[in-house]
């Protein structure tokens, strides 16, 4: 090994070792810091009759925005709760620990083993994915999943999700592991293995949340575009994401389609929403498009409130609002284009703050916030708002790179540029204005792992090129092997490798 690989590995370690100081303090903190439920955690634990330990008058699937709660025990809800969902996978396995304590008369059971194993998995993960990458001899590329892992997967605002039921943790998972899959593979021969793992990752991204029920799609038509682009065929790496893409993109369509009171409670909330903070506030004459669509004219005096903001269910405030669908709010669009570049720049105001500020963080507290020794990115682009949308602006930006390059980072630009506008259309189009930095999780992540992963590489290729000429560098097999990988290789080299995919 050389000396940069030996520099590299003690990088490596060193940032993983920055990315668990940032995470297990404030997974182990007292009190608990966490993301207070918005009611949403209740329709994944619902599967299991698990809910939190409150006084027996509080119903149990009753929302607590104001802190969250440590402490879950097994009861009956009313109402049966239980949505689909890859969360479900790891609530299982804390389920099955919580069992096991019930046997021994344990009837509480703390939310810290399922952050304990949230870490746990993305550890492992990560480490993972470095090892894949190392011995490929493509140290930049794990040396920026190394980096990631410091900056962005254990900052705050991911990692406060890790001790709740909440679904964004899981998302957050199974979206950089799809990541990595599709780059690793992406000048690999087909394999049985790769295409189970390329499907069972989409899979698992598309059936984590409703707002990513089409992302794994949008991600498979960019492998395919790009492998048609620049080998005039498609990669089976598009394919094996497609068909896991298609299957989780079918199990949520048919579970949005289910008629139980839960999903009706969904449905109404998602249209009211819709209408009263996306499509209204964006026209020019808020009542006369409320009554096109039907709807009595004091429904226009509700412009800009959420669902749950309303003095009462959508459907009795604004008799007719049962009957609105999507295709009334394109069709008011279509009519009024203007209108739509507002909702699209309304949109982009809310994507903020990545860290929820309508929800508590301390438990025992109201409304508490994060304490400040946590740093998290957070804050800075919370309070830049022009460096916050730079950021998720860069990779669109560099996703012309993809246009006339053949390599991971071409591919990692343009799976990156997708993410977040595959995002955003079905958070606005789906639930309007109401949570949109929330739902939105995935698009911080996104573009902040694409800024480090562009630096590391960055770096790393100039250190590369320079150690070329110095008589104690980098050797020269390991220069050009890095440089095939990630830009600067001679093309016929690089189509030597490329015409193995697919």
């Amino acid at each position: 090994m050389t000396a940069k690989p030996r520099l590299a590995l003690i990088l490596i370690v060193l940032a993983f070792a920055l990315g668990l100081l940032r995470a297990v303090p404030l997974l182990t903190h007292a009190p608990l810091l966490a993301i207070a439920n918005s009611f949403d955690q209740a329709r994944y634990t619902g599967c299991f009759d698990l809910f939190p330990d409150r006084p027996a008058a509080i119903r149990p699937d009753e929302n607590s925005p104001n802190a969250p709660f440590e402490f879950y025990r097994f009861q009956k809800n009313p109402v049966r709760l239980c949505y689909g969902s890859s969360e479900l996978l790891p609530q299982a396995v804390a389920v099955g620990v919580y069992k096991i304590q019930e046997s021994q008369g344990v009837e509480r059971h703390s939310v810290r083993w399922i952050g304990g194993l949230r870490l746990f998995v993305l550890s492992l993960l990560v480490a993972l994915f470095c090892r894949a990458w190392w011995k490929r001899g493509l140290w930049p590329a794990a040396l920026a999943n190394a980096v990631v892992f410091a900056a962005v997967l254990t900052d705050p605002s991911d990692t406060m999700y890790f001790n709740t039921f909440y679904a964004e943790a899981t998302a957050l998972v199974a979206a950089y592991a799809l990541f990595n899959l599709i780059l690793l593979h992406a000048h690999s021969p087909r394999t049985r293995g790769g295409i189970a793992l390329l499907a069972l990752a989409a899979l698992a991204l598309a059936t984590s949340k409703i707002q990513h029920l089409v992302l794994p799609l949008c991600l498979a038509a960019g492998v395919l575009a790009f492998g048609r682009w620049h080998l005039g065929r498609w990669p089976w790496q598009g394919w094996a994401l497609l068909a896991g893409a298609v299957i989780g993109c079918g199990i949520q369509v048919t579970q949005l389609a289910r008629g139980d009171t839960m999903m009706n409670s969904i449905r109404s909330f998602n249209r009211a929403n819709l209408v009263f903070t996306g499509l209204l506030p964006a026209v020019s004459d808020p009542l006369a498009t409320t009554q096109r669509l039907g709807l009595p004219a004091a429904c226009a005096a509700h412009v800009g409130k959420s669902a749950w903001q309303l003095p009462g269910l959508a459907e009795d405030v604004c008799p007719g609002m049962e009957k609105l669908g999507r295709t009334d709010v394109v069709i008011e669009f279509l009519r009024e284009p203007v209108a739509l570049l507002r909702f699209f720049g309304n949109g982009i105001a809310v994507l903020n703050p990545w860290l929820p500020r309508n929800l508590g963080h301390v438990e025992g507290e109201i409304l508490g916030k994060l304490p400040p020794q946590f740093v998290s990115w957070n804050g800075l682009l919370d309070r830049q708002p022009v460096l916050r949308n730079l950021l998720f602006a860069l990779p669109l930006l560099m996703a012309v790179v993809a246009l006339r390059r053949r390599d991971r980072f071409a591919l990692f630009a343009l799976l990156a540029a997708m993410l977040p506008p595959a995002t955003f259309g079905i958070t606005i189009f789906g639930d309007g204005l109401a949570d949109v930095a929330k739902q939105g999780h995935l698009i911080f992540n996104t573009t902040l792992a694409f800024a480090c992963t562009a630096i590391v590489l960055g770096v790393c290729a100039l250190v590369a090129r320079r150690s070329l000429s110095a008589p104690l560098a980098l050797d020269r097999m390991n220069a050009v092997q890095f440089d095939q990988q990630f830009g600067a290789a001679n093309v016929a080299e690089q189509d030597e490798s490329l015409r193995r995919v697919g």
